[in-house]
């Protein structure tokens, strides 16, 4: 399990529809290390297999004090940000992860 919480005024967030996170209904294919699906070299390679198979994303708008709980196995990631560039204002995402990825 994933729980993220940003912690970060809302007025810091030049964007209020984004900010947040993106949360695709597909997991990552149990065959792969953390390490692949986790690289930024990788990212076009996986947001292309998510087009593939008809991955259908789910956004959520950055909120101070809002916490998003999900199944860690789905591929997830940071929406565009575009927060006030001072120190105060910086986005803070807390991440806590349990339990184990299960292997089938």
């Amino acid at each position: 399990m994933n729980v993220n919480f940003w912690i970060t005024p809302d007025e810091a967030n030049l964007n209020p529809e984004k900010g947040g996170l993106v949360v695709y209904d597909k997991e990552a294919p149990q065959e792969r290390s953390f390490a692949a699906y986790n690289s930024e070299e990788n990212t076009p390679k996986i947001l292309e297999w998510l087009n593939q198979s008809g991955a259908q994303a789910i956004r959520i708008p950055y909120r101070a004090n809002r916490a998003v709980v999900f199944n860690s196995d789905l591929l997830h990631e940071t929406n565009d940000i575009a927060f006030k560039d001072d120190y105060l204002s910086r986005r803070i995402n807390i991440t806590l992860l349990y339990g184990y990825r299960q292997h089938s």
